[in-house]
């Protein structure tokens, strides 16, 4: 029979220094992590705005090599953090930060590498709890119903949750891993990489975390490859590569600015972005504010290489349309946002969990 464990269990309405207290322990790991630290997420329930918890700060770190933990763990001894290596999760780093005096828990550290499963876990079940009101407060009760049946029992507290937090979890994943991609295309000098920074930030605004690929920077290694001109391939590689960062990092949504020239380069895009729902938003113009546009560039892009391009991909896009939204790119860009979002319903998919 396993050891009971003893603990008091002490559940408190959410307090709003929580988040303060986070992005304090938060800078400090920035610091002590140095190169090998991605990003530093808030989790557990007192990420949760509104939910009552136990008064411990959950912090999880995504760090490049879980191991280079072993080598840092001396810095984090000495900011008064216990390293307890895995503690029963494979490839975790696990560490506790406890007043000196009281020996009182104030905050666990879960670190995982880039990839690790149970960083999207975390985040999914994050997120659901801040996006189902009411599935939060179910949930806070439950907690204050187990703290008072077992106060010194966390044991007890935790098995109690267990079923509730597995069936949370399930539907918070199985939201969480649809992605939607919103793809901005058009010929060039239509203004791709204008619209979708700005409709990135739009998300953003939001508070949906949102991550924005100029696809031409992902291409851009020269001389190309014989039989790839545009760096297709470079694109596709360096995008499964940085895409896994990006949700790493906790983005839920991803805007890319780029070319499409056929329905099998987007069947690519969708493969290499996992649970990846692709709305195609094309940007259209008259030739001659494509021309003006590329003059007001200078170099001589209105007279060579560029405008030849836009015409050439504006035909293209005329005879085979690949847009499952077609915009008016004459119009100021807060219009076209307003207009994509409207379109895609990116807003409502992500903020909506069944």
């Amino acid at each position: 029979m396993a050891q009971e464990d003893r603990r008091q269990v002490v559940v408190t309405d959410h307090q709003r220094t929580w988040g303060a207290q986070f992005e304090a322990a938060a800078s400090a790991m920035h610091r002590a992590l140095g190169a090998e630290v991605v990003y530093v997420h808030h989790i557990g329930s007192t990420a949760v705005p509104g939910l009552a918890a136990k008064p411990i700060i959950d912090m999880m770190p995504v760090v490049r090599d879980v191991a280079a933990l072993d080598r840092i763990g001396p810095a984090l001894e000495r900011m008064g953090y216990e390293g307890r290596g895995e503690f029963g999760i494979p490839g975790r780093r696990y560490f506790v930060k406890a007043d000196a005096r009281s020996g009182v828990h104030q905050v666990h550290v879960h670190a995982y590498q880039v990839g690790h499963p149970e960083v999207a876990r975390h985040l999914a079940f994050r997120d659901y709890l801040r996006h189902r009101p009411d599935v939060r407060d179910t949930y806070a009760e439950l907690k204050r119903i187990l703290a008072a049946r077992f106060p010194d029992r966390l044991d007890a507290y935790i098995d109690g949750k267990d079923a509730f937090v597995k069936e949370a979890e399930r539907r918070a994943l199985e939201w969480w891993r649809g992605v939607p991609l919103l793809l901005v295309t058009g010929p060039v000098g239509v203004g791709k990489t204008t619209v979708a920074s700005a409709l990135a930030d739009a998300l953003v605004d939001e508070g949906l975390p949102t991550a924005f690929v100029d696809g031409d920077a992902l291409t851009e290694v020269h001389p190309s490859s014989p039989g790839d001109p545009f760096g297709e391939g470079v694109l596709l590689a360096n995008l499964e590569s940085a895409w896994g960062v990006y949700r790493a990092a906790g983005a839920r949504c991803l805007v890319l600015a780029q070319v499409v020239e056929s329905e099998s380069a987007l069947h690519q895009l969708e493969a290499v972005i996992p649970g990846a729902s692709v709305s195609v938003i094309r940007l259209d113009a008259p030739l001659s504010v494509l021309h003006h546009r590329l003059a007001a560039r200078g170099e001589g892009e209105a007279d060579g290489w560029h405008w030849a391009r836009a015409q050439e991909l504006q035909a293209l896009y005329d005879k085979a349309p690949l847009g499952h939204v077609t915009l008016n790119a004459a119009q100021p860009v807060a219009a076209l946002v307003d207009e994509a979002l409207a379109a895609t319903g990116v807003i409502r998919a992500l903020t909506t969990p069944g």
